[in-house]
């Protein structure tokens, strides 16, 4: 039997057992890429993401695996020295909160070129194209690879889109993480927001999310992540949302 819970800006499934928690782009070395090109920024954001997961883990408790949905460092070309230290001490953070034989496994996004080295030096990571359990398919979502489309495959989850919506009361205009789930070829579809907390992201109303696949957002069901604690709230049909 297969559980799906929306928690927080994560996801997590149960599923013979097994408990998978699911994580969107974590963008880690941001503040360093910023600082370099002129933007300061004050390194924070590991902090801060470190007590978000703990918020998590203080409702999930211990996962068989983490799922990382790509986009795990900033930087295209080469690896930061934040990049670096960030990135294996989420990966060491992570650990912890495995059960025993446990593991963490990176979907390779467009922003991971040169992920590997860091990957290297950590046994219990392992870092894939796309990543099969059962009937779920887990991958970035920027490229589409033919083993998803296998017949047993009912699920496709993702990340890179960084989905977000604009509300209006009427006197101002906020933005707000969301999930995206719907249906495409036969299958769920369930796109999650960004861990990033820089950029709230984008609404598929206005920008091209550069997905692989050419989904028709407007009948994707929204489902928004408050801004504070783990609630994550149905707001229908992106096409009906004002």
């Amino acid at each position: 039997m297969k559980e799906i819970k929306y928690i927080g800006k994560c996801l997590l499934i149960e599923e013979n057992g097994k408990k998978i928690l699911v994580v969107g782009d974590l963008h880690l070395g941001y503040e360093e890429v910023s600082n370099k090109s002129g933007v300061f920024l004050t390194r924070k954001m590991f902090e801060e993401m470190i007590a978000y997961f703990d918020s998590i883990f203080s409702a999930v408790e211990k996962v068989d695996y983490v799922v990382l949905l790509g986009d795990i460092k900033h930087k295209f070309g080469d690896i930061l020295k934040q990049e670096w230290n960030d990135v294996l001490a989420l990966f060491d953070y992570l650990l912890g909160k495995l059960n025993e034989n446990g593991k963490i496994i990176v979907t390779k996004g467009n922003h991971d070129v040169i992920l590997g080295p860091i990957v290297s030096k950590r046994d219990f990571v392992e870092m894939k194209d796309y990543f099969l359990f059962n009937e779920i398919a887990f991958l970035h979502g920027d490229k589409d690879y033919i083993e998803v489309h296998d017949k047993k495959i009912k699920y496709w989850v993702m990340g890179h889109g960084h989905p977000a919506v604009k509300l209006s009361d009427g006197f101002k205009v906020e933005d707000y993480k969301c999930f995206l789930t719907g249906r495409f070829d036969g299958r769920s579809i369930i796109i999650l927001p960004s861990f990033f907390e820089y950029s709230e992201g984008s609404d598929p109303r206005e920008s091209d999310l550069k997905m692989a696949w050419d989904f028709n957002f407007d009948k994707f069901d929204v489902k928004i992540v408050e801004e504070e604690g783990l609630k994550v709230l149905d707001f229908g049909k992106l096409g009906k949302l004002e």
